[in-house]
């Protein structure tokens, strides 16, 4: 029997009256984005692959709508990286202005669904007058609270030292909240723990760190990542020793986490944070 078929038969039986469109199936509908994938590189006013500072990057792909940022990773090395936010983010296409002082490098594309990264765009010079206002950099040093969704920071217990050495701040939310990069910095953990669960550190320029624990699966960060605030992280979860869906948040003081600083109460930070 054809699925149409099998669509009137148990209309038939029902008694229902379906009207012509609904008796065939659909030929499609919408669906979740998937991760991120690049096709095509295209750069204005200039070869495919030879991208002019102040000028747009066409990057052309599939799951690009969920886009947030894109990454010029240049030389070897973080020190010359630029991130920038895209002009636009569709579904096969994310445009984006070259930020100043972009070195020639691979391209990567960062989102909620996860990121891909493109092969080497050559940078040639700004022109005459430098950039334009809308190709400026994102300004990364300002810090936005991790959890992007609504949440409560429970009770005694939750509190950095809870009566169990908690070194951390648990901020409780739904599962599958995002979570974002509070502050840049260089990702130097991104693994699963039986007490953490899937967790990430991350490692500012300053020595401090600040790591996030029980996250709903791993992060979309990878150990050597160098992110932005803002970035995605991953999602609210409770992997690993864990009760409830929450985020248990640490700050640590310089040299970092385990390298010799120590942890201290977040709970200020992040109040300041929201």
């Amino acid at each position: 029997m054809s699925p149409r078929s099998a669509i009137a038969l148990i209309a038939g039986l029902f008694g229902l009256a379906l009207p012509a469109s609904a008796s065939a199936l659909p030929s499609g509908g919408l669906a979740a984005p998937g991760r991120p994938a690049i096709a095509s590189l295209s750069c204005s006013g200039g070869a495919p692959d030879r991208c002019r500072r102040g000028g747009e990057l066409r990057i052309g792909g599939h799951s690009l709508q969920g886009v947030t940022r894109v990454r010029f990773l240049g030389a070897r090395g973080a020190r010359d990286d630029r991130s920038v936010r895209p002009v636009a983010a569709e579904r096969h296409e994310v445009r984006v202005r070259v930020p100043a002082r972009t070195r020639s490098g691979p391209v990567e594309v960062i989102g909620s669904t996860g990121r891909a990264r493109a092969r080497k765009v050559t940078i040639v010079a700004e022109p005459p007058g430098g950039l334009p206002i809308d190709a400026a950099p994102v300004d990364e040093g300002q810090p936005i609270f991790p959890i992007r969704g609504a949440h409560a920071y429970g009770t005694a217990i939750s509190r950095f030292g809870g009566g169990r050495g908690h070194q951390g701040q648990d901020v409780f939310a739904r599962c599958g909240t995002p979570l974002v990069a509070a502050l840049p910095g260089r990702v130097i953990q991104s693994i699963f723990q039986s007490r953490a669960g899937n967790y990430a550190v991350v490692q500012m320029a300053d020595g401090r760190s600040y790591a996030y624990m029980h996250m709903r699966r791993r992060a979309l960060v990878r150990t050597g990542d160098v992110v932005a605030a803002g970035e995605p992280i991953g999602e609210v979860g409770e992997t690993g020793r864990a009760t409830g869906c929450h985020l248990h948040f640490e700050l640590w003081t310089a040299p970092g986490w385990y390298r010799g600083g120590r942890p201290v109460d977040p709970l200020r930070t992040l109040r300041s944070w929201e």
